[in-house]
C-alpha cells in the first residue's frame, strides 16, 4: 500500500476497494437476495489531528515518519474488517483491532492535510515522537462508498497504554473521532477529534 493517505474517512487498500466494487456472493445466496456480511483482514493506515491538544496520531504501523520517509519498505498492519453489503442500501463498515499500533506526534502545518504523501516528508521526518505503542481500535463508517441518500457518518475510538518517547513512562491514551460527509459532497467534516495522553 502506498504511504499516501486521505484524511480521515476511508484510507483503504486496493483489496478492500475490490470487495466493494465486486462483492462476493456467499454460499446459498443469490445476488439481490438481501444484505449479507463479509469478514476479512486488510492493511489500513490513517491519521488525525487534535489542534486543541496540539497532538497528531498516526495509526497502522510502529514505524516513525522519519523511518517511512527514509525510503525503506513498509506495510500497514492488518485490521479485522466487516462489511455489511446490501443491494439497495449503503455499505456499512466496521474496522477493529485489539492491538493496533499508534504513534503520537506534535501537530504541524502541512500544505494539504487531507492528502499526505512522500512530498510532505521534509516536514514529517523532522517531527519528534511523543509516545507510541498499541491500543484497541474500533472504527465505523455507515456509507463507505457514498451510495446512500443520507450523510455518511464515520469515526473511531482508540484507547490503551502508550510509552512516552525517551523515558518509556506509561501514559494513558484515548482518542475519539467523529465526522460526517454531507450528501452530494466528498469532503470530510470533522465534528470531533480528541486525543488525550495522561500519566
Amino acid at each position: 500500500m502506498s504511504p499516501s493517505l486521505r484524511l480521515p474517512s476511508a484510507v483503504l487498500c486496493f483489496a478492500v476497494l475490490g470487495l466493494i466494487l465486486c462483492p462476493p456472493t456467499p454460499a446459498g445466496a443469490s445476488p439481490g437476495s438481501g444484505a449479507f456480511v463479509v469478514r476479512f483482514q486488510d492493511q489500513i493506515g490513517f491519521f488525525i489531528v487534535d489542534d486543541a491538544a496540539g497532538l497528531m496520531s498516526f495509526h497502522g504501523t510502529d514505524l516513525t515518519f522519519a523511518q517511512i520517509c527514509s525510503g525503506g519498505p513498509f506495510a500497514f498492519e492488518d485490521l479485522d474488517i466487516q462489511l455489511v453489503i446490501s443491494p439497495t442500501g449503503p455499505l456499512h463498515a466496521l474496522f477493529t483491532s485489539p492491538e493496533h499500533h499508534v504513534v503520537i506526534y506534535p501537530t504541524t502545518t502541512l500544505p494539504d492535510p487531507h492528502h499526505v504523501g512522500p512530498g510532505d516528508c521534509p516536514i514529517l521526518a523532522t517531527l519528534p515522537v511523543l509516545a507510541s505503542g498499541t491500543a484497541r481500535l474500533v472504527r465505523t463508517d455507515n456509507d463507505l462508498t457514498f451510495s446512500g441518500n443520507g450523510a455518511n457518518a464515520y469515526g473511531w475510538t482508540s484507547n490503551g497504554t502508550l510509552l512516552q518517547a525517551g523515558t518509556s513512562k506509561a501514559l494513558t491514551y484515548s482518542e475519539t473521532v467523529r465526522g460526517v460527509i454531507l450528501p452530494g459532497t466528498s469532503d470530510p467534516r470533522d465534528l470531533k477529534a480528541s486525543i488525550r495522553l495522561a500519566p
